[in-house]
């Protein structure tokens, strides 16, 4: 017994070692993302990026001293109190007992590879609820207008991944699942979080992927989905060079509201199943000294429904896009 509690305790300090061994320059040299969810006008007041304001959060994460961050960002002591009151005003900074600590999620490498990991079988268990549910989501494909010029598994990467599962499922995940508003910040609701990604990577942070609307007016959008929305991979925003799958006014509603709202109750019921879970897990990496659970869930929730995705593209269920991305239009 003397033996096991002494390997305890030396994994423990190993744990520590790794949790604490960034360093401010290391730290500095690291690629963070800054990612918001939000609606209308509850924009963020504060863009982080300004003066390294999101380095100094990470290394706060990393419980590196401030005049150790404010000296390597190059802040007098002017700068460092404005920047500090700047973040608590806007609530991303809390003071406890005389200690700065960041209240929002810093997703770090490390926390995004065990919350990938931590996730497999819940996303196995959504893909096969999603097979099960697979004949009627193709009656609906077949509803549309077009369905005369796609196949399904021609449009299967958008429907299953973007409509079953993000865009067209958030809201639902949130009033549905969460059932807490986005946290009010200044002013604004909105979730944010700092998220590290690999260095040169063409790739989003843990291979997320995402929508993004590259053009809106009053009767039509156009946006692309996908996980290669990078510097890097150059002209992904060129859409006018790209093969734009068109969807009529008559299609909307079949794709925006029948489809996410048919697997809505089953997706519930999973989500719900494994709250005791989520809530573990969301104490066990520590996401609970920065931020709300809620706030944590909705960006785990991103990498759960990747790793759903991915599994069903392994399954050949989901035609993935030859360079990563959707294009598409949207009649209204």
């Amino acid at each position: 017994m003397k033996y096991v509690s002494l390997a305890i305790f030396f994994l423990l300090i190993s744990v520590c070692n790794i949790v604490n061994s960034q360093t401010i320059d290391s730290i500095v040299k690291s690629t963070f993302e800054i990612k918001q969810i939000s609606r209308g006008n509850n924009m963020p007041k504060l863009d982080i990026t300004n003066d390294s304001m999101h380095i100094f959060l990470a290394a706060l994460h990393y419980n590196v001293p401030v005049e150790k961050i404010a000296d390597i960002l190059h802040w007098d002591d002017e700068i460092t109190r404005k920047n500090i009151d700047l973040l608590t005003k806007n609530k991303l900074l809390k003071n406890k007992n005389g200690e700065f600590i960041p209240a929002l999620g810093i997703f770090t490498l490390k926390r995004g590879n065990l919350l990938t990991d931590k996730c497999a079988l819940l996303s196995n268990e959504i893909a096969d609820s999603i097979k099960i549910q697979l004949n009627k989501i193709k009656k609906l494909h077949n509803k549309t207008d077009i369905s005369k010029t796609y196949s399904f598994h021609d449009l299967s990467f958008f429907y299953l991944s973007n409509i079953l599962l993000d865009n067209g499922q958030i809201n639902n995940v949130e009033r549905e699942f969460l059932g807490k508003g986005r946290p009010l910040r200044n002013g604004r609701k909105y979730y944010l979080a700092i998220i590290e990604k690999e260095n040169d990577s063409i790739l989003e942070p843990y291979g997320i992927y995402g929508n993004q609307v590259l053009v809106r007016n009053d009767t039509t959008i156009i946006a692309v989905y996908g996980n290669k929305r990078t510097k890097l991979n150059v002209g992904w925003q060129d859409y006018k060079n790209k093969i734009v799958h068109s969807f009529s006014k008559s299609d909307f509603d079949i794709i925006v509201k029948d489809m996410p709202n048919l697997f809505l109750p089953t997706f519930i019921k999973i989500l719900n199943a494994n709250r005791e879970y989520f809530e573990q897990v969301y104490k066990e990496l520590e996401f609970d000294k920065e931020t709300s659970f809620e706030e944590f869930f909705i960006w785990w929730y991103h990498i759960i429904y990747t790793e759903t995705t991915d599994i069903l593209i392994k399954q050949d269920l989901i035609k993935s896009p030859k360079k990563g991305l959707f294009y598409y239009e949207m009649k209204m």
